[in-house]
């Protein structure tokens, strides 16, 4: 074996030594990291797996819980239209009428002989004549109305999620928590 055989074998002798403390220090620095994250999963993962459960409760808690607001509406509304009036009234009529008055008139009496007489005479009329009657009185007129109402108003509106398209996606999301919560729950019990 000549000297640069020998030089080449401790070259690689000592490469083969860095190496493996090389990789030794990395596996050590791997085990610490290890555990370090099984130190905080210990300490978080019961805060993680208690803050799942909650937001699992809070969610079917919000989708059972209707929305209610109320919303304000302040508007002027324009109405024009035409009322058809198409009726009759009866009106009953009940009174006494009384005339008072002199007629004066020409008589012609004819007498005997073929002789016509004429006579001027005021007759005085004096009588009460009394009315009991309904007179059925048409009424028809189209009445047009043009006027703007305002309206100022509070509507309250009630939203019943269950009935909306945002329950499906709660439901999804609800059960995807669940399912991480069941990792996690699997993940804290293979660590112990």
């Amino acid at each position: 074996m000549s000297k640069s055989e020998k030089a080449l074998g401790i070259i690689l002798f000592v490469l083969v030594l860095i190496s493996l403390a090389l990789n030794g220090f990395v596996i050590w620095q791997l085990r610490n990291a290890q555990r370090r994250v099984q130190a905080a999963v210990r300490e978080f993962g019961p805060v993680v797996e208690e803050s799942l459960s909650q937001l699992i409760s809070d969610l079917e808690d919000f989708e059972k819980t209707p929305l209610e607001f109320d919303i304000d509406v302040q508007q002027d509304i324009p109405i024009q239209t035409e009322i058809a009036f198409d009726e009759t009234i009866a009106v009953p009529i009940q009174l006494t009428v009384p005339i008072s008055q002199t007629i004066e008139t020409t008589v012609v009496l004819s007498l005997v002989g073929g002789v016509e007489l004429p006579i001027d005479i005021a007759v005085p009329v004096n009588v009460e004549i009394p009315i009991d009657n309904t007179i059925t009185v048409p009424i028809e007129r189209i009445v047009p109305i043009s006027t703007t109402i305002p309206l100022d108003v509070k509507v309250p509106i009630q939203i019943d999620l269950t009935e909306t398209e945002l329950s499906a996606y709660i439901n999804r999301l609800r059960q995807s928590l669940v399912l991480l919560n069941n990792f996690v729950e699997e993940a804290l019990t293979r660590l112990e």
